[in-house]
């Protein structure tokens, strides 16, 4: 049982996450300080006898204030942000349990829900009958999909290593950075990470895919997968997945979809045309707390090969934790990288289950009209630019200096930086390999409206001056 002092400060923490929600209507995004300086400010020591509850409270309003609120309006900086109240009740359940995913006889009702989530999604990409599981992240969903098709194409490997097969992975080179990583920790190597051609869009040019696959087998390397990309990370752009899948086959080339931040466009009727041919692909990536304001980490890896999670990934523990028993077909640990995994699934279900299937369609779809009301202020004014048309939610834009002897990628970098500094507004930058700088904002936020976008661009175009 929790003590009165527990209790009551359990009771005041809820008041200052109440404040806390309360306060994004007139805070900033952030309160900007650098890390030095924030080191000073912060008593990151630990005592031989503790603190108090009240200042334990003050330590907990001292982490708020200085920690960037995703949940503010105004913040529109990386792949997440928004507040899905469902789900922080679900995080909340879940660690009250503070069950582990290994086996059902631990998570009985978890294990249930992961699996369910996972036909769900399943069914609505096209796959029957496949497998799944979640992680922890997109990253690990990614390098998951490399380790499965390693397994199915060289299952002698799992004994006796990758003996010299040059085993290669083709991506765009506007897929994500999770890729080189899982090649250097699978000890396949930089080098076997061969990177495609991607038109103006930002997309995979299936035709020169073919051509690196040849050039790849010529010089005595074995092709392995290839990864497409639902939703680029900067640009936002969808890989022409069913082209792609038809040069995949032809190679007997494992084909996987990094659906981490576009993959939530399967939600909407409207929208889900954007990776048509996903119904054919062997494995997909999906990442809930991207799109969803789910809260991290939300991740989940499908595929359509009922076996190979278990075939890749099950090695021990028969002694002391996976029995033989009536429920061990829901065990999930025999198909996990991890032994110990968190609950994630309850606050997605949770949000999906208040919400429906068309709660979630319209979160989509509400999500492109805050994008294309930005799109049609940019090209309304003439000292905004378009860097790349939107195919997604992200919006690449540079902002026109009145000076014209000011460089422009200076120009936008330095106002981005104050930007940050002034702590009104978050939103990210990036740059192509030309050199050329731009603003990358990013509609993942469900709390934001279009006066917000309004305030930024208005802001913007004042050169961050009072207006």
């Amino acid at each position: 049982m929790h003590t009165e002092v527990q209790k009551s400060l359990f009771l005041e923490v809820v008041n200052v996450i109440e404040n806390y929600f309360e306060q994004n209507k007139s805070s900033h995004v952030v309160d900007y300080i650098k890390g030095t300086e924030l080191k000073d400010k912060l008593d990151l020591t630990i005592s031989e006898s503790g603190i108090s509850s009240t200042e334990l409270i003050d330590e907990i309003k001292k982490y708020l204030k200085y920690t960037p609120r995703t949940s503010h309006p105004q913040f529109a900086n990386q792949l997440s942000g928004g507040y899905q109240f469902e789900a922080m009740l679900g995080e909340l359940i879940s660690f009250v349990g503070n069950n582990t995913m290994a086996t059902y006889e631990v998570s009985p009702v978890a294990s249930l829900i992961e699996a369910e989530l996972v036909k769900l999604i399943n069914d609505i990409i096209g796959i029957k009958d496949g497998d799944g599981i979640m992680l922890t992240g997109g990253s690990n969903a990614n390098l998951m999909a490399i380790h499965c098709a390693r397994e199915r194409k060289f299952p002698d490997v799992k004994r006796k290593g990758n003996q010299g097969l040059d085993l290669c992975l083709f991506v765009s080179n506007e897929a994500h950075y999770s890729h080189k990583k899982a090649m250097m920790l699978m000890g396949l190597g930089l080098d076997n990470l061969i990177m495609v051609e991607a038109d103006k869009s930002g997309r995979m040019i299936a035709s020169d895919l073919d051509k690196k696959i040849e050039a790849a087998k010529a010089l005595g390397k074995t092709p392995l997968i290839v990864c497409s990309t639902a939703g680029t990370t900067v640009l936002g752009a969808f890989d022409p997945i069913d082209e792609i899948d038809v040069v995949a086959k032809k190679h007997k080339l494992w084909h996987h979809v990094d659906g981490a931040w576009g993959g939530a466009v399967m939600f909407s009727p409207k929208y889900k045309k954007l990776m048509k041919g996903i119904e054919l692909v062997d494995s997909y990536t999906f990442d809930a707390h991207k799109l969803m304001g789910t809260g991290l980490i939300t991740s989940f890896f499908t595929t359509r090969h009922p076996d190979i999670l278990s075939l890749a990934n099950s090695g021990g523990g028969s002694q002391y934790i996976f029995h033989e028993y009536e429920n061990a077909q829901f065990d999930t640990g025999r198909k996990s990288l991890q032994c110990g995994r968190k609950v994630d699934a309850l606050k997605f279900w949770l949000q999906w289950k208040s919400k429906g299937h068309s709660g979630f369609a319209k979160f989509v779809e509400d999500q492109y009209e805050k994008q294309n009301y930005m799109v049609s202020l940019i090209n309304e004014n003439p000292r905004l630019k378009l860097v790349a048309q939107p195919e997604y939610l992200n919006v690449c834009f540079q902002v026109i200096p009145t000076d014209e002897s000011l460089d422009i990628n200076e120009y936008n970098l330095d106002l981005r930086s104050r930007l940050v500094k002034e702590g009104k507004m978050l939103t990210n930058f990036s740059r192509f390999n030309d050199g050329t700088i731009f603003f990358r904002h990013i509609f993942a936020n469900n709390i934001t409206e279009n006066k917000h976008t309004d305030q930024l661009i208005s802001h913007l175009l004042s050169d961050l001056k009072e207006e």
